[in-house]
């Protein structure tokens, strides 16, 4: 069944960055921009994590074939250091401790990176590990065993994959594979896994159809083609490319679907409200129905701490316009009303991550292009600027 896609009343506000800025949690608060670095081009593989277990996150990066990791000192100081090269992908990689050591390690389509517990001073170890160079990488727990698989979506081969991989005891051995079905350019990245049928274990979403984990142990699968919007997706010279993330966005319980299409030079952000165990799905569109931006960038979090999670997501290479990062105020705290707020503009943004970065209790946002080579961090000023206001 293809659902088609009622757009909400949502309204536009634009807060530009550096101009007047609450104070307040529950207000869109400001971000200042600082420079991480310039260096790479077409690259993927983005993570927030911290590498170097000293209590904050450091940001990690690659190209199709070598990897970095920057390790945050300040908001200005961020120091680059060579995490690996010769493992090959596409855009794909996730960072997470693959060998249980404690440390983070890199995954990142045909192979790893294992962090020896010396990230400042020595690369990490390189291990092929029987994967496919693929758009997507997602770390999460498909079989139900208490331990982190990984999932990968590429369009490549005569139908495309989706699948996952178990990882091995010794995580140096070749992983296990297990199809879950065809692929698409992208589509299940960065955060497109979850139980959405509320039967206890985890499903996948890959952008435009969602498979169901029929047996609990990711060895069979039921594809249900649920998920279109109006007038149908907008794949480009790439092929079908979307953005993907799984989070409950009206307060009910059960997890819904937030989406944002990428490779396309007018793309739009919506989710999909889950209206029981999946059987059925209603869209609602959050951006503006032409917005002339390539959105190969989502995230979705808390980022004016008023308890409701708000979207973020910015201008890729595709973009028609000038390149603009937004994000979408979740205004009703239930996800049916929307303020878009402009963050930044002139920027390329593609594969951005969103987390506390500096531990000062709010989400930050870390980006770079795929056509060109500035890395740059967007630092959330809502807990200082609040500081401020209570002192003043």
């Amino acid at each position: 069944m293809i659902l088609r896609c009622r757009v909400q009343s949502w309204l536009l506000l634009v807060s530009l960055a550096g101009f007047a800025a609450s104070s307040l949690a529950g207000a869109m608060p400001r971000f200042e921009y600082h420079k991480i670095d310039e260096i790479g081009r077409s690259m993927g593989q983005t993570s927030l994590v911290d590498i170097d277990r000293d209590g904050d996150l450091d940001w990690v990066v690659g190209e199709r074939s070598r990897t970095w990791w920057f390790e945050y000192v300040s908001p200005d100081k961020w120091i680059r250091h060579e995490l690996g090269q010769g493992n090959r992908t596409d855009v794909g990689g996730t960072a997470f401790d693959i060998d249980g050591d404690g440390w983070i390690d890199q995954f990142c389509g045909t192979g790893w990176y294992r962090n020896t517990g010396k990230p400042r001073s020595e690369s990490f170890e390189a291990f092929e590990s029987g994967t496919i160079v693929c758009h997507d990488d997602v770390a999460a727990d498909i079989d139900g065993d208490g331990k982190l698989d990984a999932v990968a979506c590429s369009d490549q081969g005569e139908h495309g994959l989706t699948v996952w991989y178990s990882i091995p005891a010794d995580p140096r051995a070749q992983w296990i594979e297990h199809r879950i079905g065809a692929g698409i350019h992208g589509g299940v990245g960065p955060q497109g896994i979850g139980d959405l049928d509320d039967d206890g274990d985890a499903d996948v979403v890959r952008g435009d159809v969602w498979f169901e984990n029929t047996d609990g142990k990711g060895t069979q699968w039921t594809e249900h083609a649920d998920l279109t919007p109006t007038g149908g997706n907008r794949p480009e010279r790439y092929g079908l490319a979307i953005k993907v993330w799984v989070i409950d966005m009206d307060a009910d319980s059960d997890l819904d679907i937030v989406e944002a299409e990428a490779d396309t030079p007018d793309g739009r952000i919506f989710w999909f409200e889950n209206q029981g165990r999946a059987k059925t799905w209603s869209c609602h569109l959050i951006s503006a129905n032409h917005t002339n931006q390539d959105f190969h960038s989502l995230a979705v979090a808390d980022f004016d701490n008023d308890g409701d999670p708000d979207v973020f997501s910015g201008g890729g290479p595709l973009s028609k316009d000038t390149h603009k990062c937004f994000i979408w105020e979740n205004a009703d705290g239930q996800a049916g009303r929307w303020t878009e707020h402009l963050i930044v503009e002139g920027k390329r943004c593609h594969e951005a991550n969103a987390a506390d970065v500096d531990g000062d209790g709010d989400i930050d946002i870390c980006t770079k292009p795929w056509s060109g080579s500035l890395h740059f961090y967007l630092r959330n000023r809502l807990v200082e600027d609040s500081e401020v206001r209570t002192m003043d």
